[in-house]
């Protein structure tokens, strides 16, 4: 049986080709806010396209961790926009423990509905520790 492994740089070619699309035409940006209500640092991240994530940044206590999301209400999905403006799928969103964000992670949930959205809603939370990980509600 011949098994067929594209090599890296094939993967980042054709890469373009499945993009979500190009700027922000047609989004509603949505702001995201992450409280820190604890004592120590927290790390926000996002997961993007099943193997990649992105660093939202960190936040000190009584700081907060802020991004540009936009949402799509023709079909309810949730994108970063990079450098060059393309759309970068957001799969996961999350905030833990500077240092450990995964392992002490809390998952933030994104509204995902077609439809329309007020403009300007955003998603906020406050995170506290909880143990040894990181609750944000």
């Amino acid at each position: 049986m011949m098994r067929f492994l594209p090599s890296f740089a094939l993967v980042l070619a054709v890469l373009p080709a499945f993009a979500a699309g190009h700027g922000p035409d047609g989004l509603i940006e949505r702001a995201f806010r992450a409280e820190n209500r604890g004592d120590g640092r927290i790390a926000c991240g996002a997961a993007i396209a099943h193997w990649y994530s992105v660093d939202l940044g960190q936040a000190g206590p009584g700081g907060a961790v802020s991004a540009r999301l936009w949402f799509d209400p023709a079909g309810g999905a949730v994108y970063l926009l990079n450098d060059k403006q393309d759309r970068l799928p957001v799969e996961a969103l999350w905030c833990g423990v500077a240092g450990r964000s995964w392992a002490t992670r809390s998952p933030i949930d994104l509204p995902r509905h077609a439809g329309p959205v007020a403009a300007g809603a955003a998603i906020a939370v406050d995170c506290a520790p909880d143990g040894d990980r990181l609750v944000c509600r």
